[in-house]
């Protein structure tokens, strides 16, 4: 059954709104345009202490989620659509190959990886493939999500979808396997295919618990996904040049985007240098990036994707909105496929150039002037292109 309302809120218009930005169709007002300013976050950053048996109950996690999503419904003007997110930080799959977890201890934390699986060739030859029901945290993201389908009044989505590339770094540790990339090539490219063919598999079950098909999300980083079934965190694209990307990265890339329908691909920071790489990735329905106040580098991310993919523009939501999304929109003249989707934590925010700040301010209230920044904006972008 399709998810239409959520505790008298109905969802159907914010559906519609971000359906129509990630299949490219113009915005005529500014209202077209969709504006995520999440409150409900799911995870620790930012954020103080999640309640008692949040990472060990399924019960406390779905009840903090739902009653968080409510919460923002009623306070904030945004297009937020709930959904169910099992989240035990960027980890999850390379517990399941051995690497060593902490549990949060508190205040801002969350559930970490804390060690690399292995140290050498030798041993990164030794990897097997893990058992989705019985290996590193898989077996207790599944639990909360099958709590979640069965007890929950919103959709569930996957957990965090690290990419292989950075679970690879992960696994083998990154100055290990930054050097194999030209020491040891054909062991690089081993672990990024036993990873991959992990991911793919890995995903596949979750879609089976929540009940997803192939080709959309309930929810992928915060969004409700209705153009392709898979998300990349892949922060670490930042850390190679483009042509160890092109050989090791991009064809496992393109297998998973192909296996899902469609996805979308997240990094924070500067990514210029892989632009042409990218644009290579076909399937790949959008790009997903938190600038962190580089203004040039987002001008220069619409001038490669404009037209051609969504672009989702991603951060802790700033301090300042008005200046913050002014600064990053200056010279801007096509919102065609722009989605803002930003995530307001309770003690922390941006300042001008992407730098955490703390803050007393209010989330709902933060959120609501994020909503009016950017919609102030794109109606003055869409006034000058009429």
């Amino acid at each position: 059954m399709e998810f239409l309302s959520f505790r008298g809120h109905d969802l159907r218009a914010r559906k519609e709104k971000i359906k129509k930005a990630m299949l490219l169709v113009p915005p005529e007002t500014a209202e077209d345009v969709p504006v995520l300013a999440h409150t409900s976050c799911y995870f620790a950053f930012g954020n103080a202490r999640r309640p008692e048996g949040y990472w060990t109950d399924p019960a406390v996690m779905l009840a903090f989620q739902q009653d968080g999503y409510e919460r923002h419904l009623n306070a904030v003007r945004d297009d937020v659509v709930p959904y169910f997110m099992p989240w035990f930080g960027t980890g999850v799959l390379a517990t399941a190959f051995g690497c060593p977890g902490r549990e949060s201890a508190g205040a801002g934390d969350e559930p970490t990886v804390t060690g690399p699986a292995v140290s050498s060739v030798e041993e990164a030859a030794r990897l097997k493939m893990p058992d989705l029901e019985r290996d590193g945290w898989m077996p207790r993201v599944a639990r909360f999500m099958d709590y979640a389908v069965r007890h929950g009044e919103m959709p569930v989505g996957p957990s965090d979808l690290n990419s292989p590339l950075s679970t690879a770094l992960q696994i083998c540790g990154y100055e290990n396997f930054l050097c194999w990339m030209y020491e040891e090539p054909h062991a690089v490219e081993d672990v990024m295919s036993l990873v991959t063919e992990a991911f793919i598999r890995w995903v596949r079950y979750q879609k089976r618990v929540a009940g997803e098909a192939a080709g959309w999300s309930n929810g992928l980083q915060g969004l409700y996904t209705p153009v392709g079934g898979v998300w990349l965190s892949d922060d670490d694209l930042i850390n190679i040049g483009p042509e160890f990307y092109r050989r090791f990265v991009l064809p496992h890339y393109r297998r998973i985007y192909e296996e899902f329908g469609g996805g979308h691909l997240h990094w924070c920071g500067r990514g210029s240098h892989q632009f042409g790489n990218l644009l290579a990735l076909e399937s790949a329905n959008s790009i997903n990036n938190s600038p962190m106040g580089d203004a040039a580098e987002l001008r220069r991310l619409f001038a490669a994707f404009s037209g051609k993919k969504a672009i989702i523009l991603q951060d802790v939501a700033p301090a300042d909105a008005q200046a913050y999304y002014g600064k990053l929109f200056e010279g801007l003249q096509d919102l065609t496929g722009l989605l803002v989707s930003t995530f307001v934590t309770e003690f922390l925010a941006g300042d001008l150039d992407g730098a955490s700040v703390p803050t007393d301010v209010p989330p709902e209230r933060r959120a609501n002037a994020v909503v009016k920044a950017v919609r102030d904006l794109a109606g003055g972008i869409l006034a000058q292109k009429a």
